[in-house]
């Protein structure tokens, strides 16, 4: 199934008197994705909220946004704990990420470069140095460094992964 949206962080507090609130990113967040403009909210009891992102601005490990329809402190307060997402049909060159996200490999197949298939991306690991997929295959979980000398290919639109792992490297479990 492909995804239709991607979710970019949740909304943790309101921020001043005109309404502005403050986004947590979450692990498939990106910055370019905040020039989209268009975005959903969805609260914690599911209700969807078209918004357009006036503005926005970095505070830390934070962001700070104005939405359009929250003028004052009260509709920013009804926004905490909503979660802020992005529709991938909305998205053009300059608003892709430039690196891979858990959004965007959850769910694929992962193949030898001989087409056999290991198994499927149930987690993408996010480290300072690389990141790494986590492949269930049958009842274990294993460990693939998502670096060139082992990702051959990431193939979004045909739903897989290929890699061409060295000796040893699939019996690293997770």
């Amino acid at each position: 199934m492909k995804l239709q949206s991607a979710t970019l962080g949740t909304i943790v507090k309101a921020v001043g008197r005109k309404g502005e609130v403050k986004l947590l990113p979450g692990p498939d967040f990106w910055p370019e994705a905040l020039n989209v403009g268009e975005l959903e909210l969805i609260s914690q009891n599911e209700i969807r909220r078209a918004v357009h992102l006036n503005r926005y601005r970095a505070k830390g490990e934070t962001f700070i946004l104005t939405l359009s329809g929250i003028e004052n402190m009260h509709d920013a307060e009804s926004l905490v704990g909503s979660e802020l997402r992005v529709s991938l049909e909305n998205l053009n060159e300059s608003t892709r990420p430039q690196r891979l996200l858990p959004f965007q490999v959850i769910g694929l197949e992962v193949r030898l470069r001989d087409g056999s298939l290991i198994g499927e991306v149930v987690d993408l690991l996010l480290g300072k140095a690389q990141n790494c997929l986590i492949v269930a295959s049958g009842e274990e979980r294993l460990l693939v460094p998502n670096v060139p000398d082992v990702v051959y290919g990431v193939h979004l639109e045909e739903g897989f992964v290929e890699i061409d792992p060295p000796e040893g490297l699939l019996d690293l479990r997770w």
